[in-house]
């Protein structure tokens, strides 16, 4: 017969301590409500420094579309900026290029032109104005700009009317236009090509500037062929060569429209500006 076990030997239950689950507080954070979010977003992007605004975009994802829509309103693209764009933001359609409203590309000099920012154009969908600066032979014909632009300027040297022209026949909703620089004769079959087209239906109703080389005749005959008009409120015309004949036209084009008309023959002279209460 087996012996029992002695007490001695007999295993000990083992000693648990009682845990006893200690109280937790639930901490609720503020949230501060998106309008107050914006005002306080606005009134930093009225300081130059994009510092605070670039920490603000750390803070939740909440404030990142408030803050991108302030950091990349204007953006000038250069080579050396778009290098640094596709670094930042391989993949073009996750980029904020949607967010830009103030588009400017630079091409010249050493740099030569930024084919990189094609592959991001397509979605730069929400630009209101365009600068086109440097040397205009590098504009592309395949470049489409979105319709929502409004204002479009040129300081571009090398450029030629028809170029110009193209360009404009893709903004249907262009009210201001400025144009500077050297421009570039372009012959067809012996004769300067300055149509306009009909493909032209922008609102041309805001501010025209004729500036350098496009203070010509054969620039401002290319306007005065628009087939939807002009309404221009403010026209500047300032240059080396006289064309006084041609504003005048363009003053009678706009005569319902056209508050001020401000015509320089050259560099040398003062402006002149006329004020208009109706009819020329």
């Amino acid at each position: 017969m087996g012996s029992k076990t002695s007490k001695a030997k007999r295993p000990t239950p083992v000693e648990t301590e009682t845990v006893v689950p200690m109280e937790t507080k639930t901490i609720i954070v503020p949230r501060i409500p998106l309008e107050i979010m914006d005002e306080i977003l606005d009134h930093l992007a009225a300081d130059s420094d994009l510092g605070p605004l670039q920490s603000c975009a750390l803070v939740s994802k909440s404030w990142v579309p408030s803050c991108r829509r302030h950091l990349f309103h204007t953006v000038l693209f250069t080579l050396g900026s778009i290098l640094r764009w596709h670094k930042t933001f391989p993949v073009p359609e996750a980029s904020p290029a949607h967010y830009i409203r103030d588009l400017r590309v630079w091409a010249g000099g050493s740099d030569g032109s930024p084919s990189l920012f094609f592959k991001y154009a397509p979605w730069i969908t929400n630009v209101e104005r365009v600068t086109l600066l440097g040397d205009g032979r590098w504009i592309p014909t395949f470049w489409r700009l979105p319709q929502s632009v409004t204002s479009l300027t040129m300081k571009t040297d090398a450029s030629n009317l028809i170029q110009v022209r193209d360009i404009m026949a893709q903004l249907r909703n262009l009210d201001d236009l400025s144009l500077s620089g050297s421009v570039v004769t372009v012959d067809r079959e012996g004769s300067t090509v300055v149509g306009i087209g009909t493909d032209l239906r922008g609102k041309f109703g805001g501010q025209l500037q004729l500036l350098n080389g496009y203070a010509d005749e054969d620039a401002i005959n290319v306007l005065l062929e628009i087939p939807t008009g002009l309404r221009f409120a403010e026209v500047e015309i300032r240059g080396t060569r006289g064309c006084l004949l041609s504003a005048v036209r363009l003053a009678e084009a706009c005569c319902m429209t056209l508050v001020k008309l401000s015509y320089t023959a050259s560099f040398q002279c003062t402006s002149h500006p006329f004020f208009w209460s109706g009819g020329f």
